[in-house]
């Protein structure tokens, strides 16, 4: 026809597209009329021609629908391809890609059909060669299974392409048919392909939409005026009453008493089998109410694939119809025909039952012709139902899509409650299932029953909103038991009752439920439910699709009920936090007895009086009010307090505090070693180099760092920190110790009472804070080992500029080093002393470390190697102290005192080291000398 490409009948197979049918169905006798079929086409084709007509002329009528998805030379005529060896090659393409040129011819035949049918309105003339003029083709084949002329030529001039004035979605409402051109549902003509060969002025429209005419007249086959309208204008899925009107459609060219129609579908088994059958006298699906025979007839035709004509149904043997309840309701003779995909896979089966004869009541049976005639309206009947399901499969996805992209969104947010969480997610997926309720049945370890708590969401159709509500469970309520069959079988069930089954009790028409699992799917966490599909709906049976739209759901609804779970838990754990805050915070606390007795009536010392200029500074022989004197009245030689506004009281708890802070059963890093360095940090901040150079800011950062760079030190390293995996390692990851200094001093500096920061301005804070966070961290002698190439190399240049940032924070970090390792420095008694206590912390965490952990420890850690001190102390010297005291005092000549007091130390080491070596030698000398004497 002229809408798609065509062909002329010579170029196509002698027996016809229904010969292939016939032959599937192994009748002989039909390939034998279609065989003559065929050549009586292929002579009536050759008509006369006007001789001044140089143009060819086209076939615009024979009865058959031609359509690119099956005519190979179609396909390459439409891409321009001519005879020879590339249309060889093209065709040898094809037929080696069938399923790809297939999909493309299929997708563009769709569009261009539907372009045709939108252009029909706007025809301006209809051409057709006269009736008489087709005389000389022949009458027309009583036969032949399609209606209209038999052959009709018209010049390719004169041929326009249709413009469609209805769309197919107009049909179903008659408003729409007056409005074009005035036309009623009982005077319209086809319209749609004006010069088509399809074309009859006989109306082909179901009884819903024409008026009545004589039963069977419309024989087009795949050519019909009506199915071609459905093929050329459906761009949205088949709804139940179009369905219901192709039924109709077809009891009428059949003459049958009723039509029924069944997609095949796929179970959960993967076994293909009947959907819901649809009727042609009825638009709502139940597929309750169909009778077994009738299931089991079309699932024969659904499994053999052929067409199935038994004349009299009582006399089959195969099919038991005497089962079927009353007599009148008995079907005599029945037909039913496959429907194929353009793959020539069943995707449905349509049965006609019932052959009445005009204007009696009397049966008759469906003849071969009949067979043919339904058959050819499958054709394209299949290609409108495939369209269908790809538009609605599409439409499911773009629905199921957004569905999902909503709910995700809303997952990410926090909840007061489950139930306003689980309202707002259902508030997503009610209006798209068409459910009337959605009932979540939550399941938690400490509940007795299978279920702790229902949360019940009813969807309100009046102003579009759900209502949610908690309620307790009823162990003889229908939904609870059905949650409780999920629940237990861990699988998807729908349902749906009979209308008698439908008591007061229980209102439950249908149900689907859904089980919701955690990350492991043995994890049940309760079961979704939806219930009641809403009756204003095609069909009150919850779908397939409706099945994966919940599956989903409960998904999304695990994911928020483990996100406010884990929420929950979080909120617990840092309620626990802050309790525990309070508590570490009136413990560190000083008491006002403490405060008046040590600091604020007593007098401080004056730094003279304290040593606290001396690099020599030693605390040994000091009490403990005397060191919290020695740290306030270094804040107050640095005019700290004045300076920043701090109270004196304030200054003298936060003192107080951090002496707290230290623990008292650590050998080395205590509160002592705290005052070493703060009082090192002190003297060389009072060194003119430094003092003129750093900012107030600066030194208050700096000497709180120095004072707090080891708060709650254990007595272990960064490595015994990580090797034993305690909760510190897991916190910080890297610099342990030192994080948890930091985090220890800032929980002092905001407790009430310490607050000595408390006056900056909010920029102050936050650079004097981050100056304190990098001062602490710099004490890690790893990191220290990564910054000082850089500081050696400026001290080496004499480059070091103090308006650089970056100079300035290089200084700062190595100034916290230098006053660290201080020990180091002092003088000698008081230098080996620390060297005992330092080794001696050391030997301790080795013991832990083969005792606890099963490891060999470090060799300065093994306490083994006790007399390996001194050399142990020499490379210690070379490879950390000694470059960074001689690069300081490069930059500050102040601090050369700490250069001069770490080389004699050196000295003293070596000495004890060479002893200790002469002492090993004369040692192993006497021991071989024995050995000698024991030979001999």
């Amino acid at each position: 026809m002229p809408c798609l490409h065509t062909e002329s009948l010579p170029s196509l197979p002698a027996e016809g597209r229904y010969g292939v049918t016939s032959a599937r169905r192994g009748s002989q006798g039909s390939r034998s009329k279609s065989g003559k079929k065929g050549k009586n086409a292929e002579k009536g084709s050759f008509v006369e021609r006007n001789d001044s007509e140089k143009e060819q002329s086209v076939i615009t009528s024979a009865g058959w629908f031609f359509s690119p998805l099956w005519t190979p030379g179609a396909k390459t005529q439409r891409l321009g391809f001519r005879m020879g060896k590339e249309s060889e090659k093209v065709k040898a393409w094809l037929d080696d890609h069938s399923d790809s040129a297939r999909s493309y011819f299929s997708r563009s035949s769709r569009h261009w059909m539907h372009g045709c049918v939108e252009r029909a309105q706007a025809a301006q003339t209809l051409v057709t060669e006269p009736r008489s003029r087709l005389t000389n083709l022949g009458r027309r084949r009583v036969s032949h299974p399609l209606c209209g002329p038999s052959r009709g030529h018209v010049h390719p001039a004169t041929m326009e392409r249709p413009r469609s004035c209805l769309s197919v979605h107009q049909i179903d409402d008659p408003v729409c048919l007056d409005r074009a051109g005035g036309r009623s549902p009982q005077s319209l003509q086809s319209t749609y392909f004006p010069f088509s060969p399809c074309v009859s002025r006989s109306k082909c429209l179901p009884h819903s939409l024409s008026s009545p005419r004589p039963a069977g007249q419309c024989k087009r086959g795949e050519s019909c005026n009506f199915m071609m309208r459905l093929f050329g204008g459906l761009i949205r899925p088949l709804q139940n009453k179009i369905i219901c009107q192709i039924l109709q459609h077809l009891s009428e060219i059949t003459q049958a008493q009723r039509c029924c129609l069944s997609m095949t579908t796929v179970d959960k088994t993967g076994v293909k089998c009947l959907g819901p059958i649809f009727q042609s006298d009825e638009e709502s699906v139940y597929g309750y109410t169909q009778a077994e025979w009738d299931k089991c007839i079309m699932g024969y035709v659904v499994s053999t694939g052929r067409p199935l004509n038994i004349r009299d149904s009582h006399e089959d043997p195969r099919f038991q119809i005497e089962l079927y309840e009353t007599e009148e309701d008995r079907p005599k003779s029945i037909l039913s025909v496959p429907i194929l995909n353009h793959k020539k896979e069943v995707i449905g089966v349509v049965m006609a039952v019932n052959k009445s004869r005009p204007g009696t009541c009397v049966g008759s049976f469906f003849s071969e012709q009949d067979e043919k005639v339904l058959s050819s309206h499958m054709v394209l009947f299949g290609l409108i139902l495939e369209n269908s399901q790809l538009c609605e499969s599409s439409e499911q996805e773009s629905k199921r899509n957004q569905v999902l992209l909503e709910m995700a969104q809303l997952v990410s947010h926090d909840y007061p409650s489950v139930e306003d969480m689980l309202s707002k997610l259902a508030a997503v997926i009610l209006p798209v299932t068409k459910a009337q309720f959605c009932t979540v049945f939550i399941s938690e370890d400490s509940s007795t029953g299978p279920f702790s708590k229902i949360v019940h969401i009813e969807h309100k159709e009046s102003n579009c909103s759900v209502q949610c509500s908690t309620r307790d469970y009823d162990s003889n309520d229908i939904s609870y038991m059905y949650a409780v069959h999920v629940r237990n079988s861990m699988e998807t069930l729908n349902i749906i009752n009979r209308p008698a089954q439908i008591s007061k009790v229980s209102q439950i028409r249908s149900l689907i439920g859904t089980p919701l699992s955690g990350k492991q799917r043995d994890n049940v966490m309760g079961v979704c439910q939806l219930v009641n599909k809403m009756a204003f709906t095609e069909t009150e049976v919850f779908s397939r699709a409706d099945e994966h739209l919940l599956e989903d759901f409960v998904v999304y609804c695990a994911l928020g009920l483990q996100k406010f779970n884990s929420q929950q838990r979080a909120d617990k754990t840092r309620a626990k936090l802050a309790v525990t805050k309070e508590v570490l915070s009136y413990q560190i606390s000083a008491s006002q007895e403490e405060i008046n007795a040590s600091l604020e009536e007593a007098v401080i010392p004056s730094a003279d009086a304290l040593c606290l200029l001396d690099f020599g500074f030693s605390d040994f022989d000091m009490s403990q009010n005397a060191m919290t004197q020695a740290v306030v009245r270094m804040f107050l030689d640095l005019s700290l307090p004045q300076e920043f506004s701090v109270d004196y009281k304030t200054l003298c708890q936060w003192v107080l505090s951090v002496q707290k802070c230290y623990r008292s059963n650590v050998v080395y890093h205590n509160w002592s070693h705290a005052l070493r360095t703060a009082q090192c940090m002190f003297a060389m901040l009072q060194t003119k180099e430094l003092k003129s150079n750093f900012s107030s800011l600066e030194v208050l950062a700096l000497m709180i760092a120095s004072l707090c760079h080891d708060l709650d030190h254990r007595g272990v390293n960064n490595s015994f920190i990580e090797r034993s995996n305690q909760p510190l390692a897991q916190l910080y990851g890297h610099s342990s110790l030192e994080h948890h200094h930091y985090d220890m001093c800032l929980l002092i500096l905001n407790n009430p009472g310490s607050q000595i920061l408390s006056s900056l301005s909010l920029k102050e804070y936050r650079a004097c804070v981050q100056m304190i966070e990098k001062n602490i961290l710099a004490t890690d002698l790893a990191i220290y080992i990564e910054k000082r190439t850089k500081f050696f190399k400026l001290a080496q240049s004499n480059s070091c500029l103090w308006t650089d940032e970056g100079h300035r924070e290089l200084l700062r970090s190595m100034l916290m080093t230098a006053s660290d390792i201080s020990a180091i420095t002092k003088p000698w008694p008081v230098q080996k002393r620390i060297a005992e206590l330092v080794a001696t912390e050391f030997y301790a965490q080795g013991d832990r470390e083969k005792y606890e952990l099963n490891i060999q420890p470090m060799h300065v850690m093994d306490r083994e190697n006790w007399t390996r001190l001194p050399h142990m102390q020499v490379d210690y010297i070379d490879g950390i102290c000694s470059p960074l005291y001689e690069a300081l005092a490069s930059i500050c000549e102040s601090c050369s005192p700490l250069k001069e007091g770490c080389r004699r130390n050196r000295k003293h080491w070596q000495q004890l080291a060479d002893v200790g070596e002469e002492e090993e030698r004369i040692k192993m000398k006497g021991k071989t000398d024995g050995e000698r004497e024991e030979a001999c």
